[in-house]
């Protein structure tokens, strides 16, 4: 077989493709992180800044990795600390409704909900997760404060923060600490506010704070 290179995956690729997905997803899991960043070269080719035969390669590339401007660096953190199930099962907390699969969806593209006895593939799931950040994540992360100039290593720490304690948290009634550091651009007390959201004394805490202190890594790195 003739040796394939980047630009020629690209020039071929197919979104319906789940190995031409599987192969993207590496190409993530893979990369170094400083080719992630938000702020990279290719990234500014990517939004036009820049003209440059490299910006559809990079497009395809982001539009199937990270989904838009879905930080990539919050995709990471929320596969590395949720679980992926490919078969329907009943919601931790009700034992029933929503019927849920996947990296915690409980919806279809088309907005449907998922029913017991329902299975879909890695890379459905994968594709659930970036649609679930875009429609019910991102709309309200893009409210807070300074947003547009956070980093994806920020911005990412914040999206796995939502993932796990609600999309509407900044401004919440439990979230006074997150909030006013956020709004006052006291970034670098951000990873130590973060933190403080671990359920202290509970059977949870151990997991949460990993997460947590994740998330402020990401912080800090970006």
């Amino acid at each position: 077989m003739a040796r394939v290179d980047l630009h020629n995956f690209f020039q071929f690729y197919d979104e319906r493709n789940p190995n031409h997905i599987k192969a993207v997803q590496w190409l993530e899991d893979n990369l170094p992180v400083k080719f992630l960043e938000d702020n990279v070269e290719w990234a500014d080719i990517y939004r036009g800044k820049k003209t440059s035969a490299a910006s559809a390669p990079a497009a395809a590339a982001a539009s199937v990795v990270g989904g838009d401007d879905v930080p990539q660096m919050g995709i990471k953190l929320i596969k590395e600390f949720e679980g992926c199930r490919l078969n329907a099962y009943p919601d931790p907390l009700s034992g029933g409704l929503p019927i849920t699969i996947g990296w915690g969806c409980t919806r279809k593209k088309d907005g449907s909900p998922f029913h017991m006895g329902d299975k879909i593939t890695q890379a459905e799931a994968d594709e659930l997760l970036i649609e679930e950040c875009k429609h019910n994540f991102l709309p309200s992360l893009r409210k807070i404060p300074h947003w547009n100039e956070m980093s994806d290593g920020k911005r990412g720490a914040l999206l796995s923060f939502a993932y796990n304690l609600g999309a509407g948290f900044y401004g919440g009634d439990n979230f006074n600490t997150i909030t006013k550091r956020l709004k006052n651009k006291e970034w670098d007390l951000v990873p130590d506010a973060l933190y403080l959201y671990r359920n202290p004394g509970s059977n949870v805490e151990a997991g949460l704070a990993r997460r947590r202190k994740a998330e402020g890594e990401s912080w800090k790195k970006g």
